[in-house]
């Protein structure tokens, strides 16, 4: 029997809530990946049951202050994460739009929020402008699972993630400019400017400053990765507790500042970083959701009744909408990509934290009442915003065309190579567009002489593949000659990108591929494939890709099934073709009903191929050797 005196310990409980809040959000986030959905909403829900309002299976009150000391260093560090996934020359080309969304677009969110949550819940204007303040922020920590899944053009993605990155700072500084003038309502209007001035310059310069330190810890070449991490963690942490000091409510602009510095500098390999950061947002998010949730009254948001979701719907429906045609110019944007900006806004961390944080302030004096109001519906918001963009995202691009656009056929290639170059022409002549991706500019110089688009970057860096373009329904292919990198590539792709099944071409691929963890990967050729071997075959002139139509039907294609199993070294079936997009999976079963396949052949094996050509009408009497018109020349890649 568990000792009573000890279950009521202080330490006790507060270790209690700690461990629960851990293993409940990683049970969230595991329930999330496996039905796709944005973790925000398994967190809620399960927060809010555990919560003292629920199955009592925690009490964020017992963590004390302690409590405010992890919501301010949790958005630190998921707000730090944020500007180190922003890329400068992807905020260069949306510079516009996304200067007037932070502007324009705060203030229309800002005010109509503010006459909503008056008109319709009765709150006062000093609370219902803190309510406007605190939904003027998205939320990128909910947007980038969602972008992973949700098929948008290249400038609107950026333009969502950029936003909810950018916006998170200023509205979480707007809520507390908004307290302030609740806190000291008979304060002057200069000292207010003057505060707010103070808290801008400390931030920027501060958050600078631990950049720069973080950039020359991270060329520093005699530090482990592994520590050099920590020390990045150690500095954003100093340089928030600084920032806090000279000026409340700076910090959070400081950790922004010191990502975006990381971010713009000129650096290789930031992945390893941005893998570490990355993991230890998800466990920050999970935890406080959790302990955030878990202490927000459940009755409270009931009372809202039908006016908290006129609030919500109009914030969804009205407002958003408003402030985005409002903010992007119609040369900017098609009125196609300004609704999907205007319907996909959901709210995250930031939101969250801010509402609690602020409602902690409006209970100190004595406003409890507005308080649970504000807090309510804040997480109320929080709900329906991202069920409705979860929703959104798998209904809209198809609304809109976006799914079956044509502009979207594109194939991406790493490695430079005659195999490369090979492959691109073919994906060229099938109207896809190859994009070639390299470490070594000068092996992309044949591609761009023939009007390939080549990208010079580290393959294992995420800002290669924003750079082409890579989207969830794009077909990514790792064809070097190492396998390790070639796997790193797709998981990297999976992982940021939400690329469903990239091919890889393995030398020596292990026996779990098409099974279990691996089941995601689609081997290039369904069995090993000497990269080196066949870029020495294309340098030589003995080898090439060609395609071919086949009889469909049982039995029809008893000649092709011959080739493969009499020529297995020299006739490789690489991809087939339905509906003028590629499968790069193989399946035994599936070969009598396939129609056109792609092959990878020796030239000693070509006459052995005749079998499976299908007669012209009218052969010409000697067909000349060139390449179909609209075809690339693209001379083998050294």
């Amino acid at each position: 029997m568990p000792d009573p005196a000890h279950a009521s310990d202080p330490t006790h409980l507060i270790l209690q809530t700690v461990v629960a809040a851990i293993f409940i959000g990683i049970l969230a986030q595991v329930l999330a990946s496996r039905y796709k959905l944005p973790a925000i909403l398994p967190l809620l829900l399960l927060g809010m049951a555990a919560g003292p309002f629920g199955l009592s299976l925690l009490n964020p009150g017992d963590l004390g202050d302690g409590l405010v000391v992890i919501i301010h260093l949790g958005v630190a560090v998921i707000l730090f994460e944020g500007g180190l996934s922003l890329d400068p020359r992807q905020l260069r080309k949306v510079g516009v739009s996304l200067r007037n969304l932070l502007t324009i677009g705060a203030l229309v969110t800002g005010t109509g929020a503010a006459c909503l949550a008056h008109w319709l819940t009765g709150v006062s204007w000093p609370t219902a402008a803190l309510f406007g303040a605190i939904v003027t922020v998205t939320g990128p920590t909910v947007i980038a699972p969602l972008l992973r899944h949700m098929v948008a053009p290249r400038q609107a993605r950026t333009i969502l993630i950029t936003e909810g990155l950018m916006i998170d700072a200023i509205g979480a500084v707007l809520a507390y400019l908004v307290l302030l003038w609740i806190q000291r309502a008979d304060r002057e209007f200069e000292p207010l400017v003057l505060e707010l001035l103070e808290l801008g310059a400390t931030g920027a310069i501060l958050g600078f400053a631990a950049g720069s330190i973080a950039v020359m810890v991270i060329r520093y070449r005699h530090m482990s990765d592994e520590l050099g991490n920590l020390v990045i963690l150690a500095l954003l942490m100093g340089c928030f507790l600084l920032a806090e000091s000279q000026a409340p409510q700076s910090g959070i602009l400081a950790s922004v500042v010191m990502g975006l510095t990381v971010s713009s500098a000129n650096i290789p390999d930031l992945n390893p970083l941005k893998v570490f950061k990355g993991q230890l947002t998800m466990l920050i998010i999970s935890v406080l959701f959790i302990l955030l949730s878990g202490q927000l009254d459940l009755g409270a948001v009931r009372r809202l009744g039908w006016e908290g979701i006129l609030v919500v719907a109009g914030l969804i429906l009205v407002v958003r909408p408003l402030a985005v045609f409002a903010s992007i110019p119609r040369r900017r944007l098609d009125v196609k990509q300004k609704l999907l900006l205007a319907f996909t806004a959901p709210r995250g961390i930031v939101a969250a934290a801010v509402a609690s944080l602020s409602a902690i302030q409006l209970r100190a004096i004595k406003m409890d009442e507005e308080a649970t109001i504000l807090e309510g519906l804040v997480y109320l918001v929080i709900v329906v915003t991202c069920a409705w963009a979860t929703v959104m995202a798998k209904m809209l691009p198809r609304w809109l065309g976006y799914v079956d656009d044509p502009s979207r056929r594109r194939v991406v290639l790493v490695g430079a190579s005659p195999l490369t170059a090979a492959l691109a022409r073919m994906f060229a002549r099938e109207s896809w567009t190859p994009v070639v991706i390299d470490s070594v500019p000068s092996k992309l110089e044949s591609y761009r002489e023939a009007q390939v688009a080549a990208i010079s970057g580290d393959a294992r860096d995420a800002a290669t593949y924003e750079r082409a373009a890579v989207e969830r329904d794009s077909y990514v292919l790792a064809v070097t000659p190492n396998d390790e990198l070639n796997l790193l590539v797709a998981e990297l792709v999976r992982e940021e990108f939400g690329v469903e099944h990239p091919v890889v071409a393995l030398a020596r691929p292990s026996g779990e591929f098409g099974h279990l963890r691996r089941a995601w990967v689609d081997l290039l050729s369904h069995r090993q494939l000497d990269v080196r071997g066949w870029n020495r075959r294309f340098e030589d002139g003995e080898a090439g890709i060609e395609t071919f139509d086949l009889e469909v039907g049982e039995g029809g294609n008893e000649a092709f099934r011959s080739v493969l199993d009499e020529h297995p070294d020299e006739v490789i079936w690489l991809c087939s073709w339905s509906e003028g997009k590629p499968s790069f999976h193989w399946s035994e079963e599936g070969l009598d009903d396939l129609g056109r396949v792609t092959l990878l052949v020796r030239a000693g094996a070509r006459p052995k191929l005749d079998a499976l050509r299908r007669p012209a009408e009218d052969p010409p009497v000697d067909p000349p050797k060139q390449e179909p018109p609209g075809d690339p020349e693209i001379p083998p890649a050294q």
